[in-house]
């Protein structure tokens, strides 16, 4: 492969030389959350931004500014994410304690709906999910949800290192702080179960050289009886350079934490009353992003990024402490991509691989080495056709490669009850190639007005796990095939913006993961055809000093849609007065079902909640620095649910921190 890397380098290095222009001065971008885009505005971040989905996606992508994260005032990444449009996050104890599910999506272990990219860095599932559970909010600068399958530029759509094989339903896309002059802060907040955090960073500009060090601390009991002790920190390093044509940056991120695994509380599962923790967690990632401007019509973006984790879980569920799951796990990856105006097209090409590999197992493979690497590469061409109307079209293909991998397959339901009963063996993956995953997209966005805009967006997709997928006496699973359809309205009135997205998705051979409750049981897929559909609505606006924003998803599925919430709701109202701002954030989740790792393997009802979150910030000067004290309550109501059975929600917590700047 180091061949291959090498000469998709020079050969688009060489093209790009071939339309050089010293003159043209590299532009720094950032992602706002700019509503009522033009034309313009659009074209520019395509030719400029690497990570900014398609045209035809704009009005079904979604952005948490750093405002609207401190508004919200969330503990990790999953409780920014909880506010998203469409979004279930699902909450468990065991090792990866946060499940992503979006649009009908599996809510399995392991499983995620959204491929991850963090500065750049291209992550496998179980890399990401650590990650985020652990990255300071107060890191971030944006965060930007796709919700969409033919943004097949981003990085490969497979989902990979994961369950569940299928079709990602769009991107994560994180961006850490760049500070844009010389400056810092601290930050000190207490919480309910004795929790105390801090958190400071310093940073700045020399010329053409930025920087920022950030760390942050973190020391709680958490709540009785619940198993949820956490003591720990990490440490953030950004630096860069940003020459006239040339930027690099490098971003390198260490956490370390002696973590309390939350217990269960209900002896239906499986996992009742088992107290796990880590002594200690570990993530490191390091990642490094260059952009070369050949010309104001030609651009290259290069990205490599290592992430490691590495752990000692220990087990204790009788007085003794027992040191049973030491291990580690690495991600490397590379993303490729050349951008370049062609008239009125914008031209990307380029490709992306991640190499994935657990040699002690993880999850529920504990012991059994997991070894993938995916490679990808794509054509995207948007045609900007006139002020009003942009056409894009992409092409992606995927190709994985298994080293070692415990799950198996069964091509049915039925095939899959003789396996768990032992009438039926199957073999494990062992140094197989799937068969090429091919996607296809097509998209536009139409502006009627200044005012009122439309998109219309097709995307075709088809895998299969393994060649021939035959690992079973039983027959033989037959390849997914994915038709996505999807329309969206946005309409600026003043200063509300109104948008809508109705989606239907026709899935055939979707493959479901099935979990034994013992450890020792392999997780082993069947298939089925499963159609989705839904509506997101929101609105979005200001009227004198009040803010506000409300969200509301339906989604419904013609098979499993007792695993899924059929409405989710989300709000938030903000006011403004002098130096004093409030906000009170709600979020609703309709009940639906859940029988992972219950012993009796029947269905429980879960969700089905109303959480009330507030608070109170206000800003004043500290010996002419500027500060803010903060009061907050999260599920103020002490509302009592689960999102998977046994797991409860700890109640209510409130809070209250101080920061300044300088």
């Amino acid at each position: 492969m180091k061949i291959t890397h090498t000469s998709l380098i020079a050969s688009l290095l060489f093209s790009s030389a071939l339309f050089a222009d010293e003159n043209y001065k590299l532009k720094e971008i950032s992602i706002v959350d700019k509503t009522n885009k033009t034309m313009q505005d659009i074209a520019y971040e395509q030719m400029n931004e690497p990570t900014v989905p398609t045209a035809s996606s704009t009005l079904s992508t979604e952005t948490f500014t750093q405002k609207d994260i401190e508004e919200i005032k969330p503990k990790n990444v999953y409780e920014i994410l909880n506010n998203a449009q469409s979004v279930n996050i699902s909450q468990m104890g065991r090792k990866h304690p946060y499940t992503i599910s979006f649009r009908g999506s599996s809510s399995g272990v392991g499983s995620s709906a959204f491929g991850i990219i963090l500065d750049g860095a291209l992550l496998s599932d179980n890399s990401a999910m650590r990650i985020l559970e652990v990255l300071p909010p107060e890191t971030i600068q944006s965060l930007q949800i796709v919700r969409d399958s033919t943004a097949l530029s981003l990085a490969p759509i497979q989902s990979f290192a994961n369950p569940n094989g299928s079709t990602l339903q769009g991107f994560i896309v994180i961006k850490t702080k760049q500070l844009t002059q010389n400056g810092g802060g601290v930050k000190l907040s207490y919480e309910t179960f004795n929790t105390k955090k801090g958190n400071a960073y310093y940073g700045g500009k020399s010329g053409d050289l930025y920087y920022m060090a950030a760390v942050n601390g973190i020391d709680t009991e958490g709540k009785d009886g619940f198993n949820m002790a956490n003591e720990g920190g990490s440490a953030f390093l950004k630096t860069g350079l940003a020459k006239d044509d040339f930027n690099i940056e490098l971003n390198v991120f260490y956490s370390r934490y002696f973590q309390e695994i939350q217990t269960n509380n209900s002896p239906l599962s499986g996992a009742y009353d088992v107290y796990w923790k880590y002594e200690p967690f570990e993530n490191r990632l390091v990642s490094l992003s260059m952009a070369k401007n050949w010309s104001q019509n030609q651009i290259t973006n290069i990205t490599l990024s290592h992430a490691k984790a590495s752990w000692d879980h220990d087990q204790d569920t009788t007085g003794d402490t027992d040191s049973y799951f030491v291990g580690t796990q690495k991600n490397d990856s590379i993303d490729i991509k050349h951008t370049m105006k062609l008239s009125d097209t914008i031209l990307k090409i380029g490709g992306q691989a991640i190499w994935y590999d657990a040699p002690n197992g993880e999850l529920y493979y504990e012991g059994r080495e997991r070894k993938e690497q995916i490679y990808g590469a794509f054509v995207q061409a948007e045609h900007f056709i006139s002020d009003k109307l942009v056409i894009d079209e992409a092409i992606r293909i995927d190709k994985k490669h298994t080293d070692k991998l415990y799950e198996i397959y069964a091509p049915s339901m039925e095939v899959n009850k003789k396996i768990k009963m032992g009438l039926l063996q199957l073999t494990t993956i062992d140094d197989q190639w799937s068969k090429a995953a091919v996607n296809m997209a097509l998209g536009a966005l139409y502006k009627l007005d200044d005012n009122n805009s439309l998109s219309a967006k097709f995307a075709y997709s088809t895998y299969s796990p393994v060649d021939g997928s035959t690992n079973s006496e039983g027959g033989s699973l037959e390849d997914e095939e994915q038709f996505k359809y999807e329309i969206g309205f946005e309409n600026v009135l003043g200063s509300l913006t109104s948008k809508m997205n109705i989606f239907y998705y026709d899935i055939r051979n979707l493959k479901f993961a099935e979990y034994g409750v013992s450890l020792d049981d392999p997780v082993t897929f069947y298939q089925e055809d499963q159609k989705r559909w839904g509506t997101e609505i929101s609105f979005d606006g200001r009227i004198d000093n009040f803010s506000y924003l409300l969200n509301y998803a339906f989604v419904k599925t013609n098979y499993k849609d007792e695993e899924i919430p059929n409405h989710l709701v989300s709000a938030k109202l903000g006011y403004t007065y002098e130096n004093i701002t409030s906000n009170v954030l709600v979020k609703y989740v309709s009940n639906y079902e859940s029988n992972f790792l219950v012993k009796d393997g029947s269905y429980h009802e879960v969700g089905d909640f109303t959480t009330l979150d507030a608070s109170i910030d206000y800003h004043h000067k500290l010996y002419s620095h500027d500060a803010t004290v903060s009061v907050y309550g999260k599920n103020i109501t002490d509302q009592e649910y689960s999102t998977k059975v046994g797991w409860e929600n700890v109640g209510s917590i409130f809070g209250v921190s101080y920061a300044i700047n300088f």
